[in-house]
């Protein structure tokens, strides 16, 4: 049925097609907000520049590896291969596939070369890659977690923060947590550092996550 002028209503149209589409509908105002974005071109560039982008996307998201990468290095700028592994969990091999995929396409480039630690076995120095154009901070702080998750100590302090969230922030349903407490759940695994130490990680960690500690 008609409104009064003259068109049909957004949910006549929707009956009328029997609920066609309605799946794609977040698909099409994608396009319609390119279109938008290309709204100073003729609609024959717009054609080509979207072309474009499906070319580009169909590279990156053949392989559901590549695309999580990807999409990681949208989010934080850069990354090593040690953060991929960890952050996204996964094997050292798809880590190291997904980075030479992307840097064959032009999509990550070498930043700079990690200084090896210490206890580190032989072989080639570890690399921060980073997308074009991505700032000298988002490097850094690639480097710094890079190191972080190198760390025995860090590795157990992040356990006990991931213990504290699974079985005291979840299950209480709260955002909050004091030092104390940490304190005690430190004590408690009989982890093999000093308690303080551990319990000045996990509260970091736990602080990155949008839990309030309070001391």
């Amino acid at each position: 049925m008609l409104d009064l002028d003259g068109t049909m209503s957004v949910k006549k149209r929707s009956e009328a097609r029997g609920g066609r589409g309605r799946n794609f509908g977040k698909f099409i105002e994608v396009y319609r907000q390119l279109l938008l974005l290309n709204e100073n071109n003729n609609l024959s560039t717009t054609l080509k520049n979207i072309q474009e982008l499906l070319t580009f996307t169909e590279k990156v998201f053949s392989s559901p590896a590549v695309a999580e990468v990807f999409l990681y290095f949208c989010l934080h700028g850069a990354a090593t291969a040690w953060v991929l592994q960890n952050e996204l969990s996964l094997p050292e091999a798809t880590a190291y596939r997904a980075l030479k995929r992307l840097r064959s396409i032009g999509i990550v480039v070498p930043a700079l070369k990690v200084s090896k630690v210490k206890s580190s076995k032989g072989g080639p120095r570890p690399t921060v890659w980073a997308l074009e154009g991505s700032s000298n901070d988002e490097v850094a702080k690639s480097l710094r977690l890079h190191y972080q998750l190198l760390s025995p100590k860090f590795q157990v302090a992040e356990t006990v923060a991931q213990t504290i969230l699974d079985e005291y922030i979840t299950k209480r349903n709260v955002d909050e947590i004091s030092y104390r407490e940490i304190i005690i759940q430190v004590k408690e695994l009989r982890v093999p550092f000093r308690t303080p130490d551990i319990a000045d990680l996990a509260a970091t960690y736990l602080n990155e996550r949008g839990i309030k500690v309070w001391r």
